[in-house]
């Protein structure tokens, strides 16, 4: 079975049972097995750079490989972070939602990562959010994580790039990603929908999913709503595409035939890193600069929950 049927049944998994927990729970072996398994990334791979728009719009760090309704499944690039910090957010601290998330491993080390108890980030006094971590552990190969909806967590930029496997769904079946599935092959109109939506304050009757407060930061020893918006990318165009080639050298990606068609979707200030693989040289693995405005470490984190 090609990637593409692969991906349609899980997602048939979901659309068709009404308890999404237990579809999470019942396809983890499953999905496990796909992070290992080389025939299907790959072949999920060569779907995603064949669209003329994957390298020459890349600026972040993950690749959707299938979107129906409510169900996302995407692979994540977690690289170093150039300056060669240890334990720096990736992100801010942020949840998803109404979205159920189970991820996991396709390569690399892993990620540090804390898990925060679900929903204590509602609990707020004088503009401090007093969240409950759950647990920090390290994310690795071999066990698919869940991450229940509205449930915080933030990620630490890896010593050298992990990839995972993700897929996102709804805690429960909603109306509006039906309506979402049946127009799918149009995401500027879905865009373009939600956004209104959301101004219109319709949101929370339609049962869209949040945009705001979703994501949080220390700040004077304390933990506080995140007062910038949401990143809109990870990195510039070329630090991005030299994380993906990096990646398909971790992976052994071999699909040359395909890679030669796709050499002018590539912009020119990256051909370098593309002739660096096609010729088999090793890619540095020497990730983002990253943002500032999400830039913290462990310790801050840490500190602030326990004040």
């Amino acid at each position: 079975m090609d990637a593409k049927s692969i991906l349609k049944e899980i997602s048939k998994k979901f659309h068709n049972n009404k308890d999404k927990y237990s579809v999470h729970e019942k396809i983890k072996i499953h999905f496990e097995e796909l992070c290992q398994d080389k025939n299907f990334i790959h072949d999920a791979i060569s779907d995603c750079i064949s669209k003329d728009s994957f390298f020459s719009k890349a600026n972040n760090l993950f690749f959707y490989l299938l979107i129906e309704g409510d169900v996302i499944i995407a692979i994540n690039l977690f690289p170093p972070i150039l300056d060669k910090a240890k334990d720096i957010t990736i992100d801010n601290i942020h949840h998803h939602g109404w979205r159920l998330l189970t991820t996991g491993v396709i390569t690399g080390n892993g990620y540090e990562t804390i898990n925060f108890i679900r929903k204590s980030h509602e609990s707020i006094k004088d503009n401090q959010v007093k969240i409950k971590i759950d647990k920090v552990f390290k994310h690795t190969q071999g066990n698919a994580k869940f991450v229940d909806s509205e449930q915080a967590h933030v990620v630490f930029h890896p010593q050298t790039t992990t990839a995972t496997l993700a897929i996102w769904s709804a805690d429960r079946d909603l109306i509006n990603q039906k309506f979402k599935n049946t127009i799918k092959n149009y995401p500027k109109t879905i865009k373009f929908t939600s956004d209104i939506i959301h101004k219109i304050g319709l949101d929370k009757i339609l049962r869209l999913n949040k945009k705001n407060n979703v994501h949080f930061v220390p700040k004077d020893k304390k933990i506080i709503i995140d007062p910038y918006e949401p990143k809109t990318k990870d990195g510039n165009t070329n630090e991005i595409i030299r994380c993906i080639f990096r990646f398909f050298q971790q992976i052994n990606f071999d699909d040359y035939s395909l890679l030669n068609k796709i050499k002018e979707t590539i912009p020119v200030e990256s051909h370098s890193i593309y002739d660096k693989f096609i010729a088999g040289e090793p890619i540095p693995d020497i990730g983002i600069i990253g943002d500032k405005r999400r830039r913290f470490s462990k310790r801050e984190i840490l500190e602030a929950i326990n004040n």
